[in-house]
């Protein structure tokens, strides 16, 4: 079975990125100011803003959308919790790194901006990430600073602590990550989520469908044809879902157009047609009618194709209740050959899928078949 990588909440990431890549370089601007004022004392002590702590907490506290009710706590866990690493005599860039790791850890714990806590694996990920890519950035700023940025001041610490931050940001990619070990199915599962009415039902009912017959054929001992089986329910799964997206696409498009609305339209126009007595004005509006009309015949046939694919996604759903149905048979023999057992049902669900996948008859043929509509219609 394939694998699929699945890519949540873009948007958020994307936008987490530049919230961290501005607080780094707020931070920048703050360090450059308390050094210019701290600039005189100096010789008495030494101020050094280390940019492992300072440019990864602003990152952190930027990105970070808390939930509910946990905001001041996550704020202040993100200000003392990375500088613990710095406390001990650990050789650079290891307190770095762990303090990038804790910082991504919180916010890939209670501050990714959805309701619920993160899960575990998406915290640890995070932080592992985070840990790599945040020494990382720190090497990447001081390489700025050694070519192209160093005696700048201001801007120097600014673009190197946005630098920190956009890398210690990217380390929470992870969070964002799913892996799926059954794309048929990863598919599927996003798919019911963004339908809507008996299109969505289906939907559903092929990915549970689909689910049940893939444990049914994997309890069969290793062969060639269990993995034409499996093979053949990935197909007839994967044309469940074509069809799906297809209704999903065709409903939206004419959704956004009212056929009611257009066919009052073309009465008006008719019936101004009629009571006008300029020849020209009255050519006008009924090329203007005839046009829309020809829209409404358009909206029909766009109708009639909803309703094929509804049909059709019925029928392909059908088909693999049949199947669901065809392994319950085929359990309940003492065949001798379990390979020759799924060799035959996937003969014979192919067979059946060949069949529903035979190709419906045009549009124009059944429109020719069917009585011209009436009204503002226009005949084709």
């Amino acid at each position: 079975m394939a694998f699929s990588m699945q890519f949540l909440h873009r948007e958020e990431f994307e936008s987490r990125t530049v919230r961290a890549m501005g607080g780094g370089a707020c931070m920048g601007i703050f360090a450059t100011l308390a050094l210019r004022l701290w600039e005189p004392f100096q010789h008495v002590v030494h101020l050094a803003l280390e940019p492992g702590y300072f440019a990864v907490v602003a990152a952190a506290l930027a990105a970070a959308k808390p939930a509910k009710g946990y905001g001041l706590g996550l704020r202040a866990a993100l200000t003392v919790l990375p500088v613990f690493p710095f406390f001990f005599a650990a050789p650079s860039p290891l307190p770095q790194s762990v303090a990038g790791c804790i910082a991504a850890a919180l916010v890939a714990w209670l501050g990714h901006g959805r309701e619920g806590a993160g899960s575990s694996t998406a915290v640890a990920s995070s932080a592992a990430a985070a840990g790599v890519l945040t020494p990382l950035g720190l090497y990447v700023q001081q390489v700025m600073d050694a070519n192209f940025l160093g005696g700048t001041g201001l801007l120097s610490l600014v673009l190197g602590y946005a630098c920190v931050g956009l890398f210690w940001s990217i380390g929470t990619l992870p969070s964002h990550l799913v892996l799926h070990t059954d794309a048929v199915e990863a598919r599927g599962n996003t798919l019911k989520d963004s339908l809507k009415g008996e299109a969505q039902e289906l939907a559903a009912r092929a990915v549970g469908l689909y689910q049940q017959c893939k444990a049914a054929v994997l309890r069969m001992p290793l062969s060639p044809g269990r993995q034409e089986l499996l093979e053949v329910l990935e197909k007839m799964a994967s044309e469940s879902f074509s069809l799906a997206e297809t209704h999903a696409a065709l409903t939206a498009q004419l959704d956004s157009v009212v056929a009611h609305d257009v066919d009052a339209q073309v009465k008006e126009l008719r019936a101004r047609a009629a009571a006008i007595q300029d020849s020209v004005a009255r050519r006008q509006l009924e090329l203007a009618a005839s046009s829309l009309g020809e829209e409404l015949n358009h909206l029909d046939a766009l109708n009639r194709k909803r309703e094929r694919l509804l049909a059709q996604l019925h029928a392909q759903v059908a088909l693999l209740e049949r199947a669901r149905v065809s392994f319950i048979g085929a359990q309940g023999h003492e065949l001798g050959a379990k390979g020759e057992q799924a060799a035959q049902l996937a003969r014979k669900l192919k067979g059946l899928g060949d069949e529903s996948a035979a190709p419906p008859a045009p549009l124009d043929e059944q429109d020719a078949a069917r009585p011209a509509p009436e009204g503002s219609r226009v005949p084709h």
